[in-house]
């Protein structure tokens, strides 16, 4: 029978979990497959983990993934997905992985619409967020802002308003357990991959059932610049660029203070002589930085080790 293994990040979310566990069992609870719920609790300093424990004692298909302290949100995803890895190791059973928060802003009764669509062939399910009733004015700001850098100075383009809330099939988690990423974007590393044959589902995110969001303008700031490193060697090009519009700068300064000089007879003074010969300089600098970054960024993708390529061997069954 084929499996659902649903990973939920909670990080002091006590008054967030039995609803949780009670709305998924409500919508899951006597169909057609079986599921896993995969809590880990990212070093929760409330009563997460007592509560999670308690709830295990009369509901056997919960697993707890305990962290030892919080590692943050992509690391708790990652743990968990390795855990799936590991209990399908050498299984040629079908699964599917759904990612989701503990805070019910992802609404329980669309884990089973996801579920049915790939019970029905679909591979990948994403999510788009088309509401939020929970954020106000200043969260729209801030996620303005974490597109904007995200997309102007990264190579790949981050769909806006799709958070982690999706479903994977077997082949999906397969591929993206290859990654070696020790800084991890799980929307960055879902690109990586492809999503050509997504299916979207659009919803509206409620307001948190209970607790308080865990980012702010400096969690999204560092997220959105180590998604940028992460995938990305622009900056590196940006700065060679910046050179050499320098060097331009230079010329064109050099330029108008002989035409300056030799039109106009204006005195020699020598002030915009020496500015463009330290803005050349200074240029000429820069562009070689940028030179010497483009092998440091070769060097910083390499290390990745990442595939290659990622693909499925289809065969004529005929």
């Amino acid at each position: 029978m084929k499996k659902v293994f649903i990973i939920i990040s909670a990080y002091n979310e006590q008054e967030n979990i039995l609803p949780l566990i009670d709305a998924l069992k409500e919508n899951l609870d006597g169909k057609d497959f079986l599921y896993e719920m995969v809590f880990v609790n990212d070093g929760s300093k409330d009563l997460t983990l007592s509560v999670l424990l308690e709830s295990q004692k009369t509901i056997p298909n919960i697993t707890i993934v305990n962290q030892s302290k919080n590692f943050g949100h992509e690391i708790a995803m990652t743990a968990g997905l390795n855990y799936v890895a590991e209990e399908i190791k050498n299984k040629s059973d079908e699964f599917a992985v759904v990612f989701m928060d503990a805070d019910l802003q992802h609404p329980p009764e669309l884990v089973f619409k996801m579920i049915n669509l790939w019970l029905n062939g679909r591979k990948l399910v994403l999510t788009k967020r088309i509401d939020n009733q929970g954020k106000g004015w200043k969260y729209k700001i801030l996620g303005n802002i974490y597109y904007w850098i995200l997309n102007s100075f990264s190579d790949l383009k981050i769909p806006r308003n799709m958070p982690d809330f999706r479903l994977l099939d077997k082949k999906y988690v397969l591929w993206i357990n290859r990654l070696n990423e020790t800084d991890r974007m799980f929307r960055g590393m879902l690109s990586l991959v492809g999503m050509q044959d997504a299916q979207i589902i659009e919803f509206a995110a409620p307001k948190r059932y209970a607790g308080t969001t865990k980012y702010n303008f400096l969690k999204l700031y560092k997220l959105a610049i180590d998604s940028v490193i992460q995938f990305s060697v622009k900056p590196l090009r940006v700065a060679f660029g910046v050179g050499v519009l320098g060097c331009l700068f230079s010329f064109g300064v050099l330029f108008y203070s002989i035409y300056r000089s030799y039109w106009y007879g204006e005195d020699k003074t020598g002030f915009l002589t020496l500015l463009s010969i330290t803005t050349f300089f200074s240029s000429i600098t820069i562009i070689f930085l940028g030179v010497i970054g483009e092998y440091i960024g070769r060097i910083h993708i390499e290390v990745k080790n990442r595939p290659l390529y990622y693909n499925e061997i289809i065969k004529n069954e005929n």
